[in-house]
């Protein structure tokens, strides 16, 4: 079975385990909370027409937080072991989003632009003053398009192990690696509703059109192909959308939190937001995976609550821009997973496996058969690569053209390209693969032009 197909039913499967859950029967539905006063209610929504079941939980004059939670049924309790710290000192939100936990479900489009809709509904007349927003997985995805559309109602961003947002093909590869790992037995401890999800969504997956995302706003397609089920519509309609202007949109502090071994939403997400979002920060708890919250809760409150406090040390995670120093020219001949960092002239890689590039300014690029990640670096005038796959994540690439190619593919994740003219170039006699997750098009004079999709480039073509 092809990776990308495993990919995609995992990633309509992305739930977190559902063992907090034992409460749910409980007939006060706030008692999960644990916290003295805390309150439940279902409230209308215009956006589906339906009600949520909005929750609240602190001090009632202390700063707002709202939380936004991620996919699976569990809906607002994967926040549980995080809202009693809050309620010391913060007036706390959470909500079951629509299709989710207590609030009502049908076969609607449950994409994050309506969930950022739903969520500003519920919380326009009860928060009127600028409020922190917490969100993990999906729920971060969701908590970056509200804060991109409201940026004078968020005072701070909290984004936990954000799925999603790169393209669909790219994430899906990465988590079809994962099922791969699954498949020969390797224990996945961030995901054990895979098995679940391969029986019972991989057939409905094999059915997908392509342009698939784009049907996804008719109902009957949805019930056909996902059988009107919330958290698959959630999931595909996530990996569909296009955060580019969101991400660079937004205006609060910003701090992205990541589980260090997370297997569902990869570091590489992390990495590119962190250097997309203007003067974001990145924080990593180092054995971690998906759900720090209720995996290491200590730890991750600690860093919560030092960031609301704005007591969280830490620079922007961005490379600043300035011009490459020194003379230094790095080479790797028939290595395997040689790292730079730092200021070069040049680097020359030639028959190098998994070259690791990261928080470097370099004059130009030049690989032959080797597998290159690049991660948050400047290439001042460009890369030209032969018979050579790299990952590009963050940073900027500049020349004209940035991109010179001969039998090489490139996946670039939140990187900007800047050239006067063209941006890549296929000098060989084969197709070239372009993947494209939100990422910037710069030309002098011009608007920028944000670029997600896959593109395909003939022989001697240029684009």
């Amino acid at each position: 079975m092809q990776l990308h197909r495993l990919g995609l039913a995992l990633a309509l499967g992305l739930g977190v385990p559902s063992a907090v859950c034992a409460q749910r029967a409980n007939s006060d539905p706030a008692a999960w909370m644990g916290v003295p006063g805390a309150s439940a209610e279902l409230v209308p929504e215009p956006v589906f027409g339906g009600k949520v079941m909005l929750y609240r939980a602190g001090r009632r004059e202390g700063p707002a937080v709202v939380l936004i939670h991620g996919l699976g049924q569990n809906g607002a309790r994967d926040w549980g072991k995080l809202i009693p710290a809050l309620a010391e000192r913060y007036d706390v939100y959470t909500l079951d989003l629509p299709g989710f936990g207590q609030s009502d479900k049908g076969n609607h489009l449950y994409s994050p632009a309506n969930f950022a809709r739903v969520t500003e509904a519920v919380v326009e007349t009860r928060v009127a003053r600028s409020f922190a927003l917490i969100g993990h997985s999906m729920g971060a995805a969701v908590s970056l398009a509200y804060a991109a559309a409201h940026p004078k109602r968020i005072g701070r961003l909290i984004l936990v192990d954000m799925a999603g947002v790169l393209h669909r093909s790219v994430y899906t590869e990465f988590l079809g690696r994962v099922g791969a790992q699954a498949a020969i037995g390797i224990d996945l401890d961030d995901a054990p509703w895979f098995t679940a999800f391969l029986r019972t969504v991989l057939t409905r997956a094999e059915a997908f059109p392509s342009g698939g995302e784009r049907l996804m706003s008719i109902a009957s397609v949805r019930q056909q192909l996902l059988r009107g089920d919330p958290n698959a519509i959630a999931a595909y309609t996530l990996v569909g959308h296009d955060f580019s202007r969101a991400l660079r949109g937004v205006t609060a502090p910003t701090l992205l939190i990541w589980g260090g071994d997370d297997n569902v939403a990869p570091l590489r997400t992390g990495q590119m937001a962190a250097a997309t979002i203007p003067n974001a920060r990145l924080t990593i708890i180092k054995g971690a995976g998906h759900t720090p919250m209720l995996q290491m809760p200590r730890q991750f409150n600690a860093i919560v609550l030092d960031e609301l406090e704005g007591k969280l040390e830490g620079r922007s995670y961005a490379l600043q821009r300035a011009a490459t120093g020194g003379a230094r020219v790095g080479i790797c001949n028939g290595q395997r997973e040689r790292h730079f960092i730092g200021d070069y002239k040049e680097i020359r890689l030639d028959r190098c496996p998994d070259v690791q590039i990261t928080q470097a300014r370099i004059g130009v690029l030049l690989a032959r058969d080797s597998t290159v990640r690049i991660v948050n670096s400047h290439i001042e005038s460009g890369i030209d690569a032969k018979d050579s796959h790299l990952e590009l994540t963050a940073g900027v690439v500049s020349g004209n053209p940035p991109l010179v190619l001969d039998a090489s593919d490139v996946d670039a994740a939140g990187t900007r390209f800047e050239s006067d003219e063209t941006i890549a170039a296929n000098r060989g006699a084969a197709p070239v693969t372009l993947s494209l997750s939100v990422t910037e098009l710069s030309r002098p004079g011009v608007a920028p032009r944000y670029v997600h999709g896959v593109i395909s480039l003939a022989p001697r073509e240029l684009w």
